[in-house]
């Protein structure tokens, strides 16, 4: 009696371990079971003078396909919540930094982290 108490007591630990365990490991976008993802928030988040330099390499780099007020041409709209490849700051910053297959080009060897954290925050500054 005392060996089937203590087996069901064992598994019923092993159960809610593994629960709490489960709960505890974050998921990333990518979804379950994918490597979390650290989030990363814009350095120049705010800073105006940042948006306004984000602002003039914005006009330089991007505003051939995004258009000149960010609203799309042939890339699309970044002044809504639709997001391709995620909407979150790190995110931004991957599929810039990166590029995208379908013709979003890596803009990594071009500009500096600094400069692509600066553009980040002008468009967040003309979010819809």
């Amino acid at each position: 009696m005392k060996q089937a108490v203590l087996i069901t007591f064992a598994v019923a630990v092993a159960v809610l371990l593994g629960v709490v365990l489960m709960q505890a490991r974050p998921v990333s976008a990518a979804g379950a079971g994918a490597a979390p993802a650290l989030e990363i928030k814009n350095p120049f988040a705010g800073n105006t003078a940042a948006v306004k330099e984000g602002e003039t390499i914005f006009d330089a780099k991007c505003a051939e396909c995004h258009g000149g007020d960010a609203m799309g041409g042939s890339g699309p709209d970044l002044t809504d919540d639709k997001w391709i490849h995620g909407g979150s700051d790190t995110e931004v910053f991957a599929t810039v930094s990166g590029g995208r297959k379908g013709g979003m080009p890596s803009w990594k060897g071009e500009l500096k982290d600094e400069e692509i954290w600066k553009v980040i925050a002008y468009i967040r500054s003309l979010h819809k």
